[in-house]
């Protein structure tokens, strides 16, 4: 874990300082120390200034409006670089992503911390939209999955002239969701102008994914704080969702289980197939080894059956994908020894739950969603644009209360397509998906770089599992799985560019 982080570090450092450095009178560059000494008094003094004004603000107008003052003071600032810096907004994103639905727990009322995501994604792609109106780099355009998220984006808008909404006002709330976080897409695709910021990102995720997993572990024995119970207890239903089978379905600093479980499937596996695949160290490859298996280990006590049938099929992906006689042994152990394990605990709920992923057809909450998507196939067939955005779930019991879809609970990304947006948004959807998969192996087969051919693999797997789960569940606008999502997908476009040029 301490190698990852160094890396980390170490990249970063490499990113910035061949830039960074000024020029002296003589027009030769200053060295680091000349750099820091000049650089370290205003530093100091600066923060000293800002210091004494925050703890005048607070001691004069109070802790909320002197911590209103503070944010001011240090957002602006950070929001400046976020503008002017994609990777460095994009990077701010995603780790922000891990912890804001978690906090609401802390905060009353529960607010909606994901609008602020949302339009901080706007905002990122808005400083891309200021460099490219005199850089005019439009090359990565034109690759067609940049294509399908442009047709994909537009039929998202087009949906407010659906003859067949119940609701202009639900379109309004769930675009956002559905188009306007598809816009990352393109500011991961610029973030990502060498190699160097790929690894970086994906050791930012193995970071945050080792974080969440700690901590899942120990509200498993060591139980959640007073904030976390204060929270199970506020709503009955979600006590029922979280305590099942005898025993509390584990969430992290997240939002919730599922997106805990998937999550933490998606990035166990990501770091397994990196430290079988990238060209390194011993030391390095165990640490993102072990890494991974805390990762997987946490993720079983979330309860979420979806991410138990992820990880065996990502590795049987994995092991078909490489076909290298060690995979292949070391996927056949992996696999053997946890159905051993799982199979001869029958004692245990936690090992019960996950055996009981693969027997759907025991599965009475299964059994009832297919029963539900039967029952709906006609409305799809008939309405080929779909009942309109915002249409089913919680928007449609808020917005269109006496419409057919209200009360369907769709408890699927797919599902929800083909009954919000019809047919024709499921195989616009459907077409999109594959074009990235396709990317994804080709990249992985074409490409000379080791390197980039051990991340192609493991971006290709996350974007392979979640393409899985947003069939069971709504994975792909789960936060932060939807962000990883599209840092996915624009990091395989990136690399199959990257490759070409670390090969001429």
């Amino acid at each position: 874990m301490n190698n990852i982080i160094f890396d980390t570090l170490a990249s970063v450092k490499q990113t910035t300082t061949a830039s960074a450095q000024p020029f002296n009178r003589q027009g030769g560059r200053l060295s680091a120390p000349q750099t820091l000494r000049g650089l370290l008094v205003p530093g100091i003094l600066s923060v000293c200034g800002a210091a004494v004004f925050a703890a005048y603000a607070i001691a004069s107008l109070g802790v909320q409006a002197g911590i209103g003052i503070v944010a001011v003071i240090f957002g602006i600032p950070l929001l400046a670089a976020c503008l002017f810096n994609p990777f460095f907004g994009l990077s701010v994103l995603l780790v922000v992503s891990f912890f804001v639905m978690g906090a609401k727990k802390f905060i009353p009322g529960e607010p909606p911390l994901g609008i602020l995501l949302d339009l901080f994604t706007f905002f990122l792609f808005f400083g891309i939209f200021i460099r490219q109106s005199y850089q005019r780099e439009f090359g990565v355009l034109k690759h067609p999955v940049s294509l399908l998220v442009l047709v994909w984006i537009a039929y998202n808008i087009l949906q407010v002239l659906n003859p067949w909404a119940a609701s202009r006002v639900a379109w309004f709330y769930t675009v956002r969701g559905m188009a306007g976080l598809t816009l990352l897409y393109f500011v991961a695709l610029y973030a990502f102008t060498d190699l160097r910021r790929v690894r970086i990102s994906g050791s930012i995720l193995l970071i945050l994914g080792f974080l969440a997993a700690v901590y899942g572990l120990y509200q498993e024995f060591f139980g959640f704080n007073s904030v976390e119970w204060n929270w199970l207890n506020a709503d009955e239903q979600r006590f029922n969702l979280i305590f099942q089978w005898g025993r509390f379905r584990k969430f992290s600093f997240l939002s919730d289980p599922t997106t805990f479980g998937i999550l933490s499937a998606c990035i166990g596996v990501f770091g397994l197939s990196l430290a079988v695949t990238l060209p390194s160290g011993f030391s390095k490859r165990m640490a993102f080894f072990v890494c991974s298996l805390v990762i997987i280990w946490a993720m079983i006590y979330s309860g979420t059956r979806a991410a138990f049938v992820l990880v065996p099929l990502a590795l049987l992906l994995f092991t078909y994908i490489t076909f290298n006689p060690k995979v292949i042994a070391l996927t056949t152990l992996l696999l053997f020894a946890g159905a051993v394990v799982v199979y001869k605990s029958p004692g245990n709920p936690t090992l019960y739950r996950v055996r009981s992923a693969f027997t759907p057809n025991k599965d009475e909450s299964m059994q009832l969603r297919l029963n539900n998507q039967k029952e709906i196939q006609p409305f799809i067939q008939n309405h080929p644009m779909g009942g309109g955005l915002g249409s089913t779930g919680e928007w449609g019991r808020r917005f269109s209360p006496n419409s057919e879809l209200a009360n369907f609970p769709p408890d699927s990304g797919l599902i929800r397509i083909a009954v919000e947006q019809g047919w024709l948004g499921l195989l616009l959807f459907s077409i999109f998906t594959f074009a990235v998969l396709i990317t994804g192996v080709r990249t992985y087969l074409r490409s000379r770089h080791p390197v980039v051919k051990a991340y192609a693999l493991a971006f290709l797997l996350v974007v392979f599992m979640l393409t899985i789960a947003n069939y069971p569940q709504e994975a792909i606008v789960l936060l932060p799985n939807s962000i990883i999502y599209y840092i996915s997908v624009a990091a395989l476009v990136r690399l199959q560019q990257l490759d070409r040029q670390t090969a001429t």
